[in-house]
C-alpha cells in the first residue's frame, strides 16, 4: 500500500498526522536515551556500590574468627545481593571488560589484595517478584577476595533490581510526555485551522465561481502568500464579473434590437401574394424571431427574479407538465427557496426538448428527494445525444441533431439557459443517454443552499 493511501485526504488531518508522528518519535527518542544513559549511570553506580561493599565485607570478616564467618555471611546476605566464604573463589580470573578491570584495579588498590570481578548478564527465568520478568537479562556482579588467613575467599555476588527506575518514576514520565504533547498538538491545531482556513474559503469560492456566481468574494486573511492568492482570486472575480455583465448586456441588446427589424420584414413578407414565396420567407423570420427571444431570454433568466422563501415545487412541475401535456410523477412534496418563473422556464425548456425529439406520449417528468437535494428529472424516448455532442452541449446555438429547420428544433439555447437558470438556485444540470434510447435530463438543486 503508497503512503497516500494510509494518509488522511485533508491538509489539516495529514499536518495533525505528520505533527502527531514527529510527537511520537520524539518520545520514543527521548525516552530511549533516558534509558540508556539511567541504564549506564546505574551500571557504573552498582559496580561501585558492590566494590565499596566487598571491601567493608572483608575487613569485618578479618576481625572474625572462621568458625563465625559462614554465620556471619549468611546473615549478612539480602534478596539481592549474596555473600559466600569457601576455600575457592567463584571469579577465577577478572572478566575481559572495562568496568570490570576498573572495579578490580580499584578493590586492590584499596585492600592491597588480589581482586577479581565478573560483571556478567544472567536470563531471569523464573523471578518469584513478578512473573512478568522471566525471560529478561539481568546484570550480576561477583567479586571474589582473599581473606586474611589466605585459606578462604570472600565471594560477593549481586545482581541489579529487575526494573531501573520505580513505577511513580514512569508514571511521572508518561504523564509528562502525554502533557507536552497534548500541549503541543493544541498549539500547532490552532495554526493549522488559521493556516487552512483561508484555502477552505477560496476553494469554496471557485467551486461557487464555476456555477456561474461571480459575486462570491474570499477574505484576504492568513499568511502572506494565501493573502496574495485571495488577492488575486477578488480581482479575477471582479474582472469576471465585469465581462459577464458586459457580455450580457450586448446579448441582450443585439436580441432587444433584431426585433424591430424582423417584426418590420415579417409585415412586409405577409403582403406577398405568391404563397411559394411567401411561407419560406415568414418561416425563416420566426426562427431569426426565436432565436433573437432566446438571446434575451439567455442574458436574463436566473439573475434578478425575486425568490420565493416557500416555493411549493410539485404544484409548480404539475403545471409545467399539464401545459405542455406530459406526465408527472411525484413522491415528494418539498417546498423549497426559489424563483418560480425562472425555474419554471428552465424545465419547460427541458420538457420542449424531449417533446421535440421524442413527443409527448414518451416524456415524463419525476420529482424525488433525498436528505440533501430535491431531483427533477426529464426523460423522453429519443433518439439521444451523439457522444461526440456531450462536451459541449451546453454551449450557446449547440443542438442535439444537425439539421436547422423549425419543425425539428429552435436556435440551440434552451439548454444553455436552463442550465443558467439552475446554477443560479445553487444547483447542477446533467444529461444522460438511456437504455435502449432516449435522453434523461436531470436538475439537482441542494437544499442547503436553497
Amino acid at each position: 500500500m503508497s503512503l497516500r493511501g494510509l494518509l488522511p485526504d485533508r491538509l489539516a488531518s495529514q499536518l495533525m498526522a505528520l505533527l502527531i508522528g514527529a510527537l511520537l518519535l520524539a518520545f520514543l527518542l527521548s525516552t530511549a536515551i533516558i534509558v540508556v544513559s539511567q541504564r549506564r549511570a546505574g551500571d557504573s553506580a552498582r559496580a561501585a556500590v558492590a566494590a565499596d561493599r566487598a571491601v567493608e565485607l572483608v575487613v569485618a570478616l578479618d576481625a572474625i574468627s572462621p568458625e563465625g564467618q559462614a554465620e556471619f555471611a549468611r546473615a549478612a546476605s539480602t534478596r539481592t545481593t549474596r555473600i559466600d566464604v569457601t576455600a575457592a573463589p567463584f571469579v577465577k580470573e577478572t572478566a575481559d571488560n572495562e568496568l570490570s578491570r576498573t572495579l578490580a584495579t580499584q578493590i586492590a588498590g584499596e585492600t592491597e589484595r588480589d581482586a577479581r570481578v565478573s560483571i556478567l548478564s544472567r536470563v531471569e527465568t523464573a523471578p518469584s517478584d513478578d512473573p512478568r520478568n522471566a525471560g529478561r537479562n539481568r546484570e550480576v556482579v561477583v567479586i571474589s577476595l582473599p581473606l586474611a588467613s589466605g585459606e578462604r575467599w570472600l565471594n560477593f555476588t549481586t545482581q541489579e533490581p529487575l526494573t531501573w527506575h520505580t513505577s511513580a518514576d514512569q508514571r511521572f514520565l508518561l504523564i509528562s510526555m502525554g502533557i507536552m504533547s497534548l500541549a503541543v498538538a493544541a498549539m500547532v491545531w490552532l495554526f493549522i485551522r488559521r493556516l487552512t482556513r483561508p484555502l477552505t474559503e477560496l476553494a469554496d469560492a471557485a467551486r461557487r465561481t464555476a456555477r456561474g456566481d461571480h459575486s462570491v468574494r474570499v477574505s484576504e486573511t492568513g499568511p502572506a502568500e494565501l493573502r496574495n492568492a485571495s488577492m488575486a482570486f477578488n480581482v479575477m472575480q471582479a474582472e469576471i464579473a465585469r465581462f459577464d455583465a458586459e457580455r450580457t448586456r450586448t446579448i441582450a441588446a443585439v436580441g432587444h434590437d433584431l426585433r424591430t427589424p424582423m417584426t418590420s420584414l415579417r409585415i412586409r413578407a405577409e403582403m406577398i401574394e405568391d404563397d411559394d414565396l411567401r411561407e419560406p420567407m415568414i418561416d425563416t423570420l420566426d426562427q431569426m424571431a426565436a432565436m433573437a427571444e432566446g438571446l434575451i431570454s439567455y442574458a436574463r433568466d436566473g439573475r434578478e427574479e425575486d425568490r420565493v422563501p416557500a416555493l411549493d415545487l410539485a404544484a409548480l412541475l404539475a403545471r409545467v407538465c399539464e401545459e405542455r401535456g406530459v406526465a408527472f410523477k411525484s413522491d415528494a412534496l418539498p417546498q423549497i427557496q426559489a424563483g418560480p418563473i425562472s425555474l419554471a422556464r428552465a424545465v419547460g425548456n427541458l420538457i420542449d426538448n424531449a417533446v421535440r425529439y421524442g413527443g409527448a406520449e414518451g416524456t415524463t417528468v419525476t420529482l424525488s428527494q433525498t436528505e440533501t437535494a430535491v431531483d427533477i428529472t426529464v426523460a423522453d424516448t429519443g433518439p439521444g445525444i451523439p457522444e461526440s455532442l456531450f462536451p459541449t452541449i451546453f454551449d450557446p446555438f449547440t443542438r442535439g441533431e444537425g439539421s436547422r429547420n423549425a419543425d425539428s428544433g429552435g436556435a440551440g439555447l434552451g439548454l444553455s439557459i436552463a442550465r443558467r437558470i439552475v446554477r443560479a438556485h445553487s444547483g447542477e444540470l446533467s444529461l444522460e443517454n438511456r437504455t435502449p434510447q432516449g435522453v434523461s435530463a436531470t436538475i439537482r438543486l441542494p437544499i442547503s443552499r436553497l
